[in-house]
């Protein structure tokens, strides 16, 4: 017989049940929310691969299982990984990464201090630190390159050719699509990067456009949003000096280029301008929107990560509580992909939260990246999103295709370079 402490709780957990399903349906009852908390149709399912296969991965103790939905047809591909090996990879992955990270940062520490006091102790303390720093981003570089040739013969490879998609693209064959919606720590790994780079054909680049999509449900949404009717056209938020930050001096190369593509229709908040109430006012005002600053990632609460702006930070929780229907934002600053470490399946990173608040196409990265050569990406996307005076948002994934491509082939064995740049979106 049930004791009265058990009894009490078990009414407790029904009362809360019943609250949660009156809840649900008060969701349902919102115009657009009809869908809420409910399984996608067999349907709908195939509506999300119109365009290309969707590929979750699921992962448990004893395997992992990739469930592909085709346009045709949905199926399970059986893998031979478990959760302690994603651990294992994610973990070293992670850990490279904020090792030359945190040299980066003592670097930059010393060279100021020398700078401003220049004594032989301070310029022995600063050639220390470039040491540590040109040993961890060799180390940085081999990590890189293992992980992705581990997700390539893992994972990307055999869902690849499960795929119909076993070859290399030819020149001027047309580029097929794949979307990765990846679950745990999955979601911190660069699956759309996988591959041997130094082998000709052998990564996910090579054979498709990857993108990835928070869910399934997400993808069949962004495809049917309305084009947004916002007066203004580019938004750009520009901070060349941060406090407390490295300095940006290719934001200016960021600012010329936007400016020559937009003209008059290019709205420019520059360094104190740049506050955060004015950018989310602003933001609501613009179609596209283009960010050069830093950003700063929270590991273990991601919604409190966001934009460096001039007044502090604008959080990611923030931007997700404004929901316009919006074509394009570039987020040409760090860590703006990453998720979270302690629950990565509920992260939300400032890509996936500009995706859902309305912004059909996101590029955004997954560690901090250089000043130049997010420039240089910057001016090979712009461009190729733009033909005949016209600027053509849904071509986001293709130009960023064609741009990473062209840096991986430049330096195949320094992966730091181009693998960071990621697309969210249809």
């Amino acid at each position: 017989m049930l004791d009265r402490v058990d009894s009490a709780r078990m009414d407790s957990r029904m009362e809360l049940a019943r609250q949660w399903a009156d809840l649900v349906k008060e969701v349902r009852g919102v115009p657009g929310f009809q869908h809420f908390q409910r399984p996608l149709r067999a349907s709908e399912l195939f509506e999300a691969a119109v365009h290309g296969p969707v590929v979750a991965i699921n992962v448990s103790h004893r395997r992992g299982d990739a469930l592909v939905v085709a346009s045709d047809g949905v199926f399970s591909l059986p893998m031979n990984f478990t959760t302690d090996d994603v651990h294992r990879v994610a973990l070293t992955y992670v850990e490279a990464i904020e090792r030359h990270q945190s040299r980066l940062a003592a670097l930059e520490e010393s060279a100021v201090a020398a700078q401003l006091t220049p004594t032989a102790r301070r310029y022995r303390a600063y050639q220390q630190a470039a040491s540590a720093l040109v040993e961890a981003e060799a180390d940085m570089e081999l990590e890189l390159t293992s992980t992705l040739a581990w997700l390539w013969e893992t994972i990307a490879r055999p869902v690849f050719e499960a795929c119909g998609l076993g070859t290399p693209i030819g020149e001027g064959q047309p580029w097929p699509r794949l979307w990765w919606c990846p679950t745990g720590l999955l979601t911190l790994l660069p699956l759309h990067a996988a591959g041997r780079h130094t082998e000709a054909g052998q990564s996910a680049m090579d054979r498709a456009v990857v993108s990835y999509t928070p869910s399934l449900r997400a993808l069949i949404e962004s495809r049917s949003w309305e084009r947004s009717t916002a007066e203004g056209a580019m938004l750009h938020v520009a901070m060349p000096e941060t406090p407390g930050q490295s300095d940006l001096p290719h934001v200016g190369r960021e600012k010329q280029l936007l400016t020559a593509l937009f003209g008059a229709e290019c709205t420019t908040l520059s360094g104190p301008a740049a506050d955060r109430t004015t950018v989310r006012r602003e933001l609501s005002r613009h179609r596209y929107a283009h960010f050069s600053c830093h950003a700063a990632a929270h590991s273990v609460r991601p919604a409190s990560g966001g934009l460096l702006l001039s007044d502090g930070l604008l959080a990611v929780g923030e931007i997700a509580s404004d929901h316009r229907h919006r074509d394009f934002a570039f987020l040409s600053a760090c860590k703006t992909a990453l998720g979270g470490l302690l629950l990565p399946d509920e992260s939300m990173t400032m890509s996936s939260a500009l995706h859902y608040t309305g912004y059909r196409q996101v590029i955004g990265t997954l560690w901090s990246v250089r000043d130049a050569v997010a420039a240089d990406v910057t001016e090979g996307v712009y461009h190729g999103m733009r033909e005949g005076g016209v600027f053509h948002s849904d071509r986001a994934a293709t130009a960023l295709h064609r741009v990473v491509r062209r840096l991986r082939d430049v330096s195949p064995d320094r992966p730091s370079h181009w693998m960071p740049f990621t697309h969210t979106g249809p």
